[in-house]
């Protein structure tokens, strides 16, 4: 069992990093797998330049080129594909002396590069991490088809890129972006969590807001292979908003994930909350999760349920609603998973929300239970 930490609010940029240090392609000499797509790219198109680019820590590095040399990296902003991989679509430059966004750069200036075309290379999880691209010095015409080829061949490119993903890797260099718990005066907060070796779906974010608000918020993403990397862009996009007011929060939030969640053929189940210390008062939005409970200081256990479908499945103009409850001296809040339920040993959310309730150790022994497989978390909140 681990405590988990508080996951910082993932800019692209650092992600595109992160993931392109995961990758763990960088410095690795020639591939005959990429300099294929590279070679196939030059003899589409009929172009002197191709170039299979990473994107990462404000430089660019070739991965694979034809026409060029191989593993070198220059500055992002001498770069085409810095500005390419900002966008899910081909950047086309017909004539790049008369775009004065390229004009002044060496690649024009220097090199006498006068036509480019470019395809973002994307993750997964959505994280753009570089781009397929070919260049002339001469300008050129590049109709539809030819963008749509050219898209065709990046995906292929993407593919590669993918088989090369160590999820452990994957996840340690996420993960290693996340400060230390929080510490709420009044109140125990513990996040357990266990997760199979390949990664697993679930969503835990705890963290305090500007006034002091404890925000809180457990879920699973469904998307097979790409659970992991999802689940830590809605990580990432839940802590985006710890500032904002609950429902305009949620709103934005559904509103960010659900064209990428879509794309993936992937949804998310959520439960978020917000505690003010000072009162205990404690605002629970539930987004098709339906696992949140509160275990109050007798032993009684008060199920919140609300209506809604998951992210990614709700219908634009369906307004969430959010339900209110009070935390008394030893009163506590718990928000699992939907492994956690399927603990061994566990008879359903009540049964697992009333042990979670008393402490760490009963917690740590049914989490220590869990078949390897079984990706599982569990957050409680207790009011001293």
């Amino acid at each position: 069992m681990t405590q988990s930490p508080t996951a910082l609010p993932l800019d692209p940029a650092a992600r595109r990093t992160a993931l392109v240090e995961a990758l763990g392609v960088l410095g690795s000499g020639p591939e005959e797998r990429f300099d294929r797509i590279t070679r196939m790219t030059q003899e589409a198109f009929g172009v002197p330049l191709t170039f299979l680019n990473l994107v990462h820590d404000d430089v660019v590095t070739t991965q694979s080129t034809y026409g060029w040399q191989q593993g070198t990296s220059v500055p992002a902003s001498e770069q085409f594909c810095a500005t390419t991989v900002l966008t899910p679509e081909p950047m086309v430059i017909p004539d790049t002396m008369l775009d004065p966004r390229f004009a002044t750069t060496p690649a024009v200036a220097v090199h006498g590069i006068r036509f480019y075309a470019g395809a973002p290379l994307t993750m997964l999880d959505g994280t753009r991490v570089g781009t397929l691209c070919v260049m002339d010095a001469q300008p050129r015409a590049f109709g539809v088809e030819d963008v749509a080829l050219l898209r065709d061949l990046a995906r292929w490119a993407e593919r590669e890129l993918g088989h090369a993903i160590d999820r452990r890797r994957v996840r340690r260099v996420l993960d290693g972006l996340a400060p230390a718990p929080v510490d709420v005066p009044g109140y125990g907060v513990v996040t357990a969590t266990v997760q199979p070796d390949g990664g697993g779906g679930d969503v835990v974010d705890v963290r305090t807001a500007a006034d002091r608000a404890l925000h809180l918020t457990v879920g699973t993403v469904a998307a097979g292979r790409a659970s992991a990397l999802l689940a830590a862009t809605v990580r990432g996009a839940v802590a985006a908003r710890t500032d904002v007011p609950l429902d305009r929060a949620v709103a934005g939030l559904e509103a960010q994930l659900t064209p990428d969640l879509s794309r993936a053929g992937a949804v998310a189940t959520l439960v978020h909350a917000r505690l003010d210390p000072r009162s205990g008062r404690v605002d629970v939005v539930d987004l098709g999760h339906g696992l949140a409970a509160v275990v109050r200081a007798d032993g009684a256990v008060e199920e919140l349920r609300m209506p809604g479908l998951p992210v990614g499945l709700q219908l634009a103009a369906t307004a969430r609603t959010s339900q209110e409850v009070r935390l008394a001296s030893g009163d506590a809040l718990v928000l699992c998973s939907d492994g956690a339920p399927a603990l061994p040993g566990v008879d359903g959310l009540v049964h697992l929300a009333r042990t979670a309730a008393t402490g760490e150790d009963a917690l740590r022994s049914l989490l220590a239970a869990a078949r390897p497989s079984l990706a599982a978390a569990v957050t409680t909140v207790r009011r001293d």
